[in-house]
């Protein structure tokens, strides 16, 4: 190989390069698409969650926050549910553990804010920026899916859950579910 090839190879992609259209976007102005799978700013659906805590028991942080109280008809109301953004390292990892997909990665990406506490989100705030997202995206959630497309059914019943399971002709769970002396007579 002769000297200084490697030298011509390099300006001949600059000069490739050169000549493609540019791919700069003016951010104040513009504002790219944020990917289905980004791992940005999370998004918590109060109307998908459960109060199950399985987003704070996978968080490795343990910067969730759920707190629950029993109902009446064996659910759990969601008194609290708080994360905390100084410490949360956006790994994905609530975001899987979730059956319900309550909380998912995909927000905006201006999260930058001038007061280091106020990143310590509560639940008003958490369900206000769900509710912005949702309606400056149509009604679409950040993982590609409508609320057509992803109904509020779950095939697992659970005795946590306000979700009616699919496929049935009514909610049930193991709280519903009739008992030994029920199932031998039906």
């Amino acid at each position: 190989m002769a000297y200084g090839m490697g030298v011509v190879r390099g300006m001949l992609l600059t000069l490739q390069h050169v000549f493609r259209p540019a791919i700069t976007v003016n951010y104040p102005e513009y504002q790219r698409e944020v990917p289905v799978r980004a791992r940005t700013n999370l998004l918590w659906f109060e109307e998908r969650c459960t109060g199950c805590s399985t987003c704070a028991q996978a968080c490795p942080d343990g910067c969730i926050l759920v707190e629950t109280a029993p109902r009446r008809d064996g659910t759990l109301e969601i008194t609290r549910y708080e994360i905390d953004f100084r410490i949360c390292m956006y790994c994905g990892l609530c975001t899987e553990a979730c059956p319900y997909q309550a909380i998912q990665a995909g927000g905006r990406y201006n999260d930058a804010v001038y007061v280091f506490e106020n990143m310590y989100r509560d639940r008003d705030a958490l369900t206000a920026e769900a509710q912005a997202y949702l309606a400056g995206s149509g009604g679409v959630y950040p993982n590609g899916q409508s609320q057509e497309m992803n109904p509020l059914r779950t095939s697992i019943p659970t005795a946590r859950s306000r979700v009616p399971v699919a496929g049935a002709g009514g909610p049930f769970g193991p709280q519903r579910l009739p008992g030994k002396l029920d199932r031998s007579s039906g």
